[in-house]
């Protein structure tokens, strides 16, 4: 990967922005870039692509989860070790945010603080995935 000198503050920028926005901020640079036909660099499609990637798999794994405990506290013995580890991993520890949530907010602050010096964040093999797709 190239190196944090040849990126622009502009793509720095940005590639903070669609992480803090959850993505949506990189998808509307993408489609008015994608329209007005302007190339966007490796680096800011790879940050584009990785934030929106892990937005939509926090929504699929929170959406599951909440599903897969709903079906188990319909069943009778299941229902007491099934809520307990519901309370573990959905009861808010520090500032409001649960366990889930902190391991996500901390996700985010390492690919922002990556963005910001000019550097990939890397994430065990999404990185690898993203950057196969960037290019």
């Amino acid at each position: 990967m190239p190196s944090s000198l040849k990126v622009s503050i502009w793509d720095r920028l940005i590639s903070v922005l669609t992480y803090l926005s959850a993505g949506w901020g990189g998808l509307v640079v993408w489609i008015i870039f994608h329209f007005s036909h302007v190339n966007l660099s490796k680096f800011l499609k790879f940050n584009i692509f990785q934030s929106i990637f892990i937005s939509f798999a926090y929504f699929i794994i929170y959406s599951l989860l909440g599903l897969c405990f709903y079906i188990l506290s319909h069943i009778p013995i299941i229902q007491i070790v099934s809520s307990y580890v519901q309370l573990v991993i959905f009861r808010p520890i520090i500032f409001g945010y649960s366990s889930l949530q902190l391991l996500i907010v901390g996700l985010i602050s390492y690919c922002v603080l990556f963005s910001l010096m000019g550097r990939y964040p890397k994430i065990y093999k999404v990185s690898e995935w993203i950057n196969n797709m960037a290019n």
